[in-house]
């Protein structure tokens, strides 16, 4: 797993099947996917510096803009050069949709059973623990993928920044 920016790792898979995104982009069997996750060791560390939820918030807003923006560039000229799409399961898929994300349109089998295990995961990592769980009403995870062309659009060296500052 590689590490991009400050809050983001990447994993590269093949993928067993075609596919076709929920964007439209069409996907080869064999294609090659980064499949994304949080650097959870860095997002424990921003409730260590003392923040408030609001600074918290922000503050992650920001490392998810650097790490896209790292993304990109690897993308772009480097070691994700050949990486068609990139994927993330999670239960905040609504949420990343103002990053460009996209979700797949219908949760897979397996998604209650996702989000029970990111639920505890956040539990687990966040300072209240167990009271954190009470708040979130995220029952399902789901699937989002965000292409390479899409990416590059919203977060490469010729992106509107005002545009993805704005998050739309």
């Amino acid at each position: 797993m590689t590490q991009v920016g400050p809050a983001l790792r990447v994993a590269v898979r093949r993928l067993w099947r075609a596919r076709r995104l929920p964007d439209g982009t069409a996907l080869a069997r064999g294609a090659r996917i980064g499949v994304l996750h949080l650097n959870n060791e860095r997002l424990v560390a921003l409730h260590v510096d003392g923040l408030g939820p609001m600074a918290i918030g922000l503050e992650l807003r920001r490392l998810l803009f650097a790490s896209l923006r790292a993304l990109a560039a690897a993308v772009a000229a480097g070691p994700f050069a050949d990486v068609r799409a990139f994927v993330a399961t999670t239960i905040f898929h609504e949420r990343l949709q103002r990053l460009g994300f996209v979700p797949e349109p219908r949760a897979p089998a397996w998604a209650r059973l996702h989000a029970a295990y990111q639920r505890a995961l956040l539990a687990s990592l966040h300072p209240a623990g167990a009271l954190r769980l009470r708040r979130l009403a995220y029952q399902e995870a789901r699937r989002v993928w965000l292409s390479r062309e899409a990416l590059l659009a919203r977060y490469g060296p010729e992106a509107d920044v005002s545009r993805v500052a704005d998050g739309a």
